[in-house]
């Protein structure tokens, strides 16, 4: 006889228990013991993946070296490291230059030379994803994100950029550049003293080639190795190639061209600037810059801004107030400087000045200028493009003085 006779059901209810309270104890170490893994924010830029594992002499010759330009540093932050350049007399005119797309800050270097040549301080950075700057992952790359960025650059300076003190900066845009800074002066004009937009995005009427393509909507469906390569059909970039060894058909976009760049910087000892070695050496070697390409192509500032560009035109135009006790930009009664490249295919000049001037009302408050080159122009006629940024703050100033 056995001493305990269960019926036949119990002993089918004892084998789920026992299962149920294994799982309960797995669950429980798994939730209360194992910590969770934390995501990176940001994709590291060739700072990290590239520059430790070169010898002093191969980071010297590389298409774009850290100390490319004076000044340089890197920021922390919540979206990843980013990085700055900034020199020139302390009490120079603050100019802050943001470069374009596809192009980091050397693009502008030659002009940010010329400026301080002429006693500017200037302030100049990687956008998110370009040369020594991170990518920022899970967001888009849009006017917020950039925007975001500037004033990261602005409070990391040893100077003050902002406030009543520092009397406001100078800020010059390039192509995608150009689309920034209209999106950040549209919210913060009591920062900015001086507007210049060098072949700037924004309202430009169609998108440059390839640049509207479906495969950007959906990146996430799209093989990797196939964005990589419709990007560097827009960029001109070859795949598997060094980009130390890419010196041929150096004239055949308008993201190219070499310019001589005086100064100290190691630019200047390499005496040239080849733009489509640096993109391509970028394209090589920032394991973000896919990313943030295809991010900036769809959620850029790259055409459809009327929006904020009609703010801007009600801020020059002193009809919009900004509440506050900084002296701002529609207190100025300035102008706004365009320039443009005469071979331009990019930005088609003739279409922005239409487009702006319908936007503003007028043309007394807007100067527009036309310098030889393509898109490439900043570098190719940056003696030109700096002749006519002191002219135009020449008459700036002359006008305040007779107002």
């Amino acid at each position: 006889m056995a001493l305990f006779n269960f019926p036949a059901w119990t002993a089918t209810h004892l084998t789920i228990a026992i299962t149920s309270v294994a799982i309960a104890l797995i669950a429980r170490r798994t939730i209360f013991v194992t910590k969770p893994k934390s995501l990176s924010k940001s994709i590291p830029s060739p700072r990290e993946t590239l520059l430790p594992f070169l010898t002093p002499s191969q980071v010297s010759a590389l298409p774009y070296p850290p100390d490319v330009l004076p000044g340089a540093r890197d920021v922390d932050s919540p979206y990843g490291v980013m990085r700055c350049y900034e020199w020139g007399p302390e009490e120079g005119r603050k100019v802050f230059l943001i470069h374009g797309d596809t192009t980091p800050a050397p693009m502008l270097g030659p002009i940010a030379e010329k400026l301080v040549e002429g006693g500017c301080r200037v302030l100049v950075l990687d956008l998110w994803g370009r040369g020594y700057s991170d990518t920022p992952t899970g967001l888009p790359h849009d006017v917020r994100l950039f925007s975001s960025q500037i004033l990261i650059a602005l409070v990391s300076s040893p100077l003050s950029w902002t406030g009543a003190s520092a009397g406001g900066f100078s800020i010059i845009g390039f192509s995608l550049g150009g689309g920034i800074t209209m999106s950040f002066v549209a919210r913060f004009p009591y920062l900015i003293c001086s507007i210049i937009l060098l072949a700037p995005s924004g309202i430009i009427r169609s998108l440059p080639s390839g640049y509207g393509s479906i495969f950007f909507r959906y990146p996430s469906i799209v093989p990797s190795s196939y964005l990589r390569r419709l990007v560097g059909t827009i960029l001109g970039t070859k795949l598997g190639m060094m980009p130390q060894t890419r010196t041929e058909d150096r004239e055949s976009t308008g993201h190219e061209a070499e310019s001589q760049l005086p100064g100290n910087s190691a630019l200047a000892a390499k005496q040239t600037i080849d733009v489509s070695s640096i993109i391509q050496w970028q394209f090589d070697n920032h394991w973000g810059f896919l990313r943030s390409f295809v991010s900036t192509s769809r959620y850029g500032p790259v055409w459809h801004q009327q929006s904020d560009w009609k703010k801007v035109c009600e801020i020059i135009n002193g009809r919009q107030k900004n509440g506050s006790g900084y002296r701002s930009y529609n207190q100025q009664n300035s102008k706004i400087l365009f320039i443009f490249g005469d071979s331009d295919e990019i930005v088609i000049g003739k279409e922005i000045i239409e487009d702006f001037e319908q936007m503003l009302g007028g043309s007394e408050k807007v100067e527009f200028k036309v310098v030889a080159g393509n898109h490439g122009f900043p570098i190719l006629s940056s003696q030109e493009v700096v002749r006519h940024i002191f002219e135009f703050w020449e008459a700036e100033r002359c006008l305040n003085k007779e107002l």
